[in-house]
């Protein structure tokens, strides 16, 4: 069972997230940046994505951050993965797991950015 202020904003999306993203955002400072790449703040992520139209341009999938450089971080609705793809010609090939779960993708993201 998730606290009550996680399961509120769980409740506005169409999947669940991995619980171990869920703790992160809910932590005091939930910003992250490497380098150039960042990870959006939880009270920015629905504004996030309806800027980007996440749910016409990228379906199945909920953006989470950017590299800076023109790619966004995502986590896929259906199987929990974080995945790159480009904010520009995505489709449904152009998504890359960069992690599997939670660990993996920060790993990822300190030997790719950092």
């Amino acid at each position: 069972m998730l606290p009550p202020y996680q399961q509120a904003f769980v409740d506005t999306l169409d999947f669940v997230p991995p619980k171990e993203y869920l703790g992160y955002l809910f932590t005091t400072d939930s910003g992250y940046e490497f380098g150039g790449a960042y990870l959006v703040e939880a009270d920015e992520l629905l504004p996030f994505n309806a800027e980007y139209s996440a749910n016409e341009h990228y379906p199945g999938y909920f953006l989470i951050g950017s590299d800076g450089a023109g790619e966004a971080f995502a986590i896929a609705k259906t199987t929990s993965n974080f995945v790159q793809t480009p904010f520009i010609g995505h489709d449904a090939e152009t998504p890359a797991v960069v992690g599997r779960t939670w660990p993996e993708f920060l790993d990822y993201l300190q030997t790719e950015y950092c």
